[in-house]
Formats: C-alpha cells, structure tokens, sequence
C-alpha cells in the first residue's frame, strides 16, 4: 500500500477532524494515510505510538490504510521531512484558526506551508459533509500565479466529480481590469480544455476580496476553496492582513487546498503522485 497522504496528529479533536477529511479523500484515489506525531522526549515517543494505535482501530472500519509515525524535531521542519521522505503527495492539516494554527506548529508557523514541496489542505473543526468534495472555489485575481492552482484543481475535480466555481475580483482600475481578464480568459480556456465543469461568478466590490469570496464560498455550500501561497504578500506576513492568510482561517471554516508557486513546488505533481 502507498501512503500519499500525511496528517500531523496532536490527539486534539483539530487534528482528528483533519483525518476525516483526508479519509474522504483517500478512498478516491485509492491510498493510504500516514499519521505523524511529533513527541518532545523518547518516553513520549512511546505513550504517543499507542495513541495513533488507537486512532488506527478506531478508524478501522473506514476502509483506509493507516500508518503510524512518530519522530522527534522541531514540528515545522519536521512535517515537511516527512512527507518527503515517505513520497506523499500532499498534506491535511488541523488548526483552530489563526491562533490555533500558530499553537499548533509555533512562531514560525507559517513557514511549514511556504517551505514545503508538498500542498496542504488546511482544515478546521467543521464536519465534513459526508466526506464528499463536490464544489470548488478558485479566485481569479491578477497575480499571475493564480493560474498555477488550476491543475491540481482539475485533478481534484476528475477525482471527485466536483465542480470549480471560479471567483473574479472586479477591478475599477483599467490596467487591473485587463490582467484580471486575462488570468479569468486562460482559466476558462484551460478548465474547458480539460472537460471540467466551471462555473463564473464576480465580485460586487462591496467588501475585501477575501471576504466576499468566503461569503460567495459559504452561500453555495462550497466545499473547498483552492489557492496558491503568494509569498511576501501572502502566508509569510503572519501579523499583517493579508488575503492567503485570512482565507486560510476563514470563519466559514471551510477547507482551503494551498500550493506554493512554481518556484518552491511543482504544482503538477500535486496530485500526479496518486497515478
């Protein structure tokens, strides 16, 4: 059995619910999750082994392959080791928000996502909905790298059947307008190209961008929303109010596919790795 799935576990009902999640999405694509736990001593090591033993029995019945790890290190290095040294293909993530994402994996938290070759799924305490992914959000804004989620979204869309509902940000400036529509036109293209099935929705310039797009995300009972990681004006500014970190702890709480851009992780292996 490979294992292309990695969930950090804590023991919180954050983390668990993380495994559900990747559970709906493990039966799909036909793999196994490996849960990581990472202790502060070697007598923790052993208590915490008999904890993921436990998670495994209690999830038995679900019809997913389970693996326990656990290591010791620094948490933000030591998720993203992992996951490349198992080959997994991307990573479910638990956080109670802003604040639990930062008591989670320390000050630099942050840095787990932006330094890793592996995309996370980011999830908080909200039930998944029968473990199905049947809408997917994806923001059209002028960052050229937006365009670069499409295709681990049109794999995510082939795999479960979901929808991709793509959301523009309408500009008032002439020359944001214009490479707006550029990124929306290849989008279009390259959904199409792709036979997945989109629909166009835009924003009404009432609010934030990332408001109205978790607003728009919640209104249809979207399941996923997919972005990627823009870096210096994204996930690494932790105190500033910036889009990829306020769509990450949405109060919707819905879960948020994150990809670094090309440069730190290859967007075409983000689900290539389950063929």
């Amino acid at each position: 059995m490979d294992y292309k799935i990695l969930v950090p576990i804590d023991f919180t009902e954050i983390s668990e619910n993380a495994l559900k999640y990747a559970i709906g999405a493990a039966k799909p694509l036909g793999t196994g999750i490996c849960l990581l736990h990472i202790a502060d001593s070697e007598e923790k090591k052993i208590t915490s082994m008999e904890g993921l033993e436990a998670l495994i029995y209690k999830y038995e019945g679900h019809g997913v392959s389970l693996k326990p790890i656990t290591t010791m290190g620094s948490i933000f290095e030591t998720i993203a080791e992992t996951a490349e040294q198992e080959g997994v293909g991307i990573i479910f993530m638990g956080t109670h928000g802003m604040k639990g994402l930062q008591r989670l994996i320390g000050s630099n938290a942050l840095r787990v996502i932006t330094k890793s070759k592996v995309p996370f799924v980011i999830t908080q305490d909200r039930i998944p909905n029968d473990n199905e992914i049947n809408d997917i959000v994806v923001p059209i804004d002028m960052a050229k790298e937006d365009k670069q989620i499409l295709t681990s979204v049109i794999r995510s869309s082939h795999v479960f059947k979901a929808k991709v509902h793509l959301f523009v940000n309408k500009q008032k400036d002439e020359f944001n307008e214009n490479a707006v529509a550029r990124n929306l036109a290849f989008s279009k293209k390259y959904l199409a190209e792709h036979e997945v099935n989109f629909t166009v929705s835009h924003t009404n310039g009432m609010d934030t961008f990332e408001n109205e797009l978790i607003r728009f995300s919640q209104n249809i009972g979207a399941d996923m929303i997919a972005i990627v990681n823009h870096h210096e004006g994204g996930l690494t500014n932790l105190l500033g109010n910036n889009f990829d970190q306020n769509v990450i702890t949405n109060d919707a709480k819905i879960p948020v596919l994150i990809a670094n851009s090309v440069d730190n992780t290859t967007v075409d292996n983000i689900f290539g790795v389950f063929r």
